[in-house]
């Protein structure tokens, strides 16, 4: 007596558990955030399932080697040599083998879904045979499909026939050889195992458990070893006394590879088809290899009627295992996923935004000031004094002293254009630097904002461009202001080169202005003294007088020229403080908001995927379960076929 099978409590039949797990299976992938061709498979998957659990015609799966004695196996079953040899087999899909009452056909779908019946005209124009209905016909059209190029243009392929195959609601699945090298036949055996309710593996007697074979077994078939039976063929061609040592080896080779109670069926079908296509077949009593084989036959056919209900659910069961292992999977791979960007977004360290501006602005401004701080305080070189002195001493050699006002003056324009020329060679170059260092400081806020803020933007998962660095340039900066130094060598130049008094009672007078002007504040004191030594000696000790009391005074015009170039630096560098703050507004006005909106979107993205990645967790927990549970109702199902042998 078969007991009922139960899954999750009394009473509650497969087919109730299937479905409710099918429902299950269906409403996670809708509410999962699974990527789409996943999604997309495991739909199929399930749908497949679904039609599969839906459908109870019983399938038997035939597999085997080439030249193992499949197709002779087949044509037996089909009572004529209708399918050509497996080894000439190149098509890429399964055939399948139907019963239907009244006439032989054929059902092809090719590979642009155009579906193709023999006998038709379309069929016979495809082929390119004759249209004609004829049985003996349609070995041509079987071998013109399943061994030409037209082959390749086959996706799905039905063979009918009036002869009752293992029985009534039975579909046969010939596979092609495993063991071929052509693309795609081993694939195709796999997934024909997948569907296969009872699998018949096909084992010439001659050439027994080839390694081909024992690696099929413990692989495509490892999960459905408790749904084969193993057709020994071509026992014609051993010798009375091996047969039974040979069914013995493989027995034993069976068991080794884990099938506990393998189900041999030694035949030798090539011999029964003989008999059976011979004249005069179908006598009242078959003898010999023809007996043996309609008994191999019968017992398929009694596994196949016995196992139908069990059978089935083993398949459906294991296909919903498959699906629910996938969903596991998925489920696994996806927390995975997730995970790996919630630990990036929970790396990120990412500075407040202001203060990393501020951080910025500081450093460039420092770096500025202190470097036109340097610059300011540096003065006038020392070898610019050594040359202006050179220049005065060259003005006054010789008797050029001689003419007093015309020397007075040279010294005053050479004075004049030199520091005039050291004041804006110095503000320049401050001010160049000063450019210099904005345009630095530019890149680096725009590459260290990049570094920092791009990430934010890639893991909210939006395509972010970053800012280029702003062009800035030295004339961006205030011109120099060197108004003082002109007004105040001006007026050295103009007053002292007026003057006629140098070696009259006016030299006083000449002198005070000389010691006013070429260095206000001085006084005149110096100058008086100045001009009324002039007037007084030869030509060399007027010479050497001059240059005794003229060089403090052009040290102190050294030194007020370069307060005011200090003045004009302090001015640059105001100049640059204030770039520095445009720049930094500039990024704030631009950037400020959208940082904000970011930073709070990421915040969002990591509360969905904490939410994620929970709910990846419990449905591959789920999953797993359930996949428990569907092995256990499975084993259950495989333990509760009746054995025909206590019928």
């Amino acid at each position: 007596m078969t007991k009922q099978l139960v899954v999750d409590g009394p009473g509650e039949r497969w087919d109730s558990a299937v479905a409710g797990h099918l429902r299950w299976i269906r409403g996670l992938l809708d509410s999962l955030g699974l990527p789409a061709e996943r999604r997309s498979a495991l739909r199929h998957r399930l749908r497949a399932v679904e039609a599969r659990a839906a459908d109870p015609e019983l399938r038997v799966a035939v597999f085997g080697e080439a030249s193992s004695g499949k197709s002779t196996l087949l044509n037996a079953f089909l009572r004529r040599r209708l399918l050509p040899s497996s080894a000439r087999v190149t098509t890429h899909t399964t055939t399948v083998l139907r019963h239907r009452d009244g006439a032989e056909g054929v059902v092809v779908r090719t590979a642009d879904d155009d579906v193709l019946t023999w006998p038709s005209a379309a069929f016979a124009q495809w082929t390119g045979l004759r249209h004609t209905s004829r049985p003996g016909d349609l070995e041509d059209a079987l071998e013109r499909v399943l061994t030409t190029e037209l082959a390749e243009q086959v996706r799905d392929l039905e063979v009918l026939s009036p002869v009752r195959l293992l029985g009534g609601g039975t579909a046969v699945l010939d596979t092609p050889g495993f063991s071929v090298t052509e693309r795609g036949h081993r694939e195709l055996a796999v997934a024909a195992a997948r569907q296969a309710d009872l699998a018949l593996v096909v084992v010439p007697a001659v050439a027994a458990m080839s390694m081909t074979l024992v690696d099929f077994l413990s692989g495509p078939l490892l999960d459905h070893q408790d749904r084969c039976a193993f057709v020994l063929t071509k026992i014609d061609l051993l010798d009375e006394d091996e047969r039974a040592e040979v069914v013995e080896v493989v027995e034993n080779r069976l068991k080794e590879l884990g099938i506990g109670d393998p189900v041999l069926l030694p035949c030798a079908p090539g011999q029964a088809l003989k008999e059976l296509t011979a004249p005069g077949a179908g006598g009242p009593e078959p003898e010999g290899h023809l007996a043996r084989f309609l008994a191999v036959e019968a017992r398929i056919a009694e596994l196949a009627t016995e196992r139908r209900q069990f059978a089935i659910a083993a398949t459906v069961l294991g296909l919903l295992s498959d699906l629910l292992s996938a969903v596991e999977e998925s489920a696994q791979s996806q927390r995975a996923e997730l995970s790996r960007t919630e630990r990036g977004l929970a790396a990120l360290s990412l500075p407040d935004f202001p203060a990393f501006l501020d951080a910025w602005a500081q450093r460039t401004v420092d770096r500025a000031g202190s470097e036109l701080s340097h610059a300011a305080s540096a003065g006038i070189p020392a070898a610019s004094r050594a040359t202006l002195e050179t220049k005065v001493v060259d003005a006054v050699a010789g008797d050029k002293i001689g003419n007093m006002s015309e020397a007075a003056g040279n010294v005053s324009r050479i004075v004049r254009l030199h520091l005039r020329e050291e004041a804006e060679r110095a503000v320049r170059t401050a001010a160049d630097r000063a450019g210099e260092l904005l345009t630095s400081g530019a890149e680096e806020l725009a590459r260290d904002f990049t570094t920092e803020y791009s990430a934010l933007a890639g893991l909210a998962g939006e395509v972010w461009a970053a800012p280029e660095a702003p062009a800035v340039r030295a004339t961006d900066l205030p011109a120099p202001d060197l108004s003082g130094v002109d007004e105040t060598l001006t007026a050295i130049g103009t007053r002292l080169s007026a003057s006629d008094n140098w070696r009259t009672g006016g030299g006083a007078m000449a002198g005070a202005l000389a010691g006013s002007l070429i260095a206000p504040g001085i006084g005149t004191v110096i100058g008086g003294a100045l001009g009324a030594l002039i007037g007084k000696r030869s030509n060399d000790a007027a010479r050497e007088q001059f240059l005794e009391l003229a060089r403090p005074i052009i040290a102190a015009a050294h030194e007020e020229i370069g307060a005011l170039v200090g003045d004009s630096l302090l001015r640059v560098r105001a100049g640059v403080t204030d770039s520095i703050a445009a720049l930094r507004r500039q990024y704030d006005d631009e950037w400020g908001a959208e940082i904000v909106r970011l930073t709070a979107e990421n915040d969002r993205r990591r509360a969905e995927l904490a939410a994620g990645i929970a709910a990846m967790e419990e449905a591959a927990d789920g999953a797993g379960r359930r996949r428990e549970k569907v092995a256990a109702l499975r084993g259950e199902a495989a333990r509760t076929v009746p054995d025909p042998e206590e019928q």
